[in-house]
């Protein structure tokens, strides 16, 4: 390509890296932006890693990662002309460890300057914490989505794969993140140029945002996504679950009709999947939080608690089970 074909400037993105950092998700985003440069025949995406305090930061598989900016840095930069277009936190478990008074203002800051602010994996939960999120939409890793709910009830979380819009991107880690930023990229070059990327990375379709981060998948036909809404409204009514009757009058159809999707594409009645999401959300509150048994039981529609736990008790046979499918 000519230089006079060149952009001005290139589109300079930075990673802010929280320890034990999931790796996947993060090359995943990379290795996207370094097949876009190959395609494009020039360096258009360049990127930095930064870290609170800019020094190395090792990733949960123990990889450690050069760090080129620490967070103060980086905020001093978005003063310049040099400043980044986005900046993406990356963050695995135990993400509420990494919740300081100094990063909270930063994203903050990047905001207000009109940069794009993401988050990878569990990295919502510190742009939530932020309140940037308030009364909009998110992503994050389902590992985390029960916490995630709990604390931060004035922003709508969604188990799609990742979300997009002009000021904020996030997503469910792991390969997600390609996904995120195939298309993220796709706004910015033509189709044979993202198709040239895709098949450099052997991607075959690549996911939409709608299409849930959860191992159940949806195969069969499910007419305008009727059923996809239907398993999302169940997973916003987990402390007072919905009658079947109930959800399926939302959309015009009969329990019946709702049982025979449920048993055709994800392989279990409507009933048995709403008990799986309970038993999860229980499963995580349990496993990764101090909450007494009472409170937990009341938080996923159990009024007694002996009734709760002999349920999850029985019900932990049922959860293996199904996770395994």
């Amino acid at each position: 390509m000519k230089a006079e074909q060149l952009p001005k400037a290139a589109v300079e993105y930075v990673f802010f890296l929280c320890p034990d950092f999931p790796l996947i998700p993060l090359s995943g985003a990379i290795e996207v932006l370094v097949t876009a440069n190959k395609v494009l025949g020039y360096n258009y995406y360049r990127w930095t890693f930064a870290s609170l305090d800019g020094q190395d930061v090792a990733a949960a598989n123990g990889i450690p990662t050069p760090i080129d900016i620490s967070l103060e840095q980086l905020r001093k930069s978005i003063k310049t002309i040099s400043r980044p277009n986005s900046i993406f936190v990356c963050s695995g478990s135990g993400v509420e460890d990494y919740e300081t008074p100094a990063l909270l203002a930063g994203l903050r800051e990047f905001s207000r300057a009109g940069i794009t602010v993401g988050g990878i994996s569990t990295a919502a939960y510190l742009l939530a914490a932020a309140k940037l999120l308030e009364h909009r939409e998110c992503v994050v890793h389902w590992e985390i989505l029960p916490k995630f709910q709990f604390r931060f009830t004035n922003v709508n979380v969604s188990s799609e794969l990742f979300r997009i819009d002009p000021k904020f991107c996030t997503c469910a880690g792991g390969l997600s993140a390609i996904d995120m930023m195939m298309a993220i990229i796709s706004s910015e070059h033509e189709a044979s140029e993202i198709e040239a990327i895709a098949k450099l990375l052997i991607l075959g379709d690549i996911r939409l945002p709608k299409q849930r981060q959860r191992l159940l998948k949806i195969d069969g036909y499910d007419p305008n996504g009727r059923l996809a809404f239907i398993i999302k409204i169940m997973e916003k009514n987990i402390a007072e679950p919905l009658p079947m009757k109930e959800i399926a009058s939302m959309f015009g159809i009969s329990r019946r009709q709702v049982e025979r999707w449920f048993e055709k594409d994800i392989g279990c009645s409507p009933a048995s999947y709403y008990i799986k999401l309970r038993l999860e959300t229980a499963d995580y509150l349990l496993k990764k939080t101090s909450l007494p048994i009472s409170e937990i039981a009341g938080k996923i529609g159990f009024e007694v608690v002996s009734h709760f736990s002999s349920s999850y008790k029985k019900g932990l046979v049922f959860l293996q089970r199904t996770n395994e499918k």
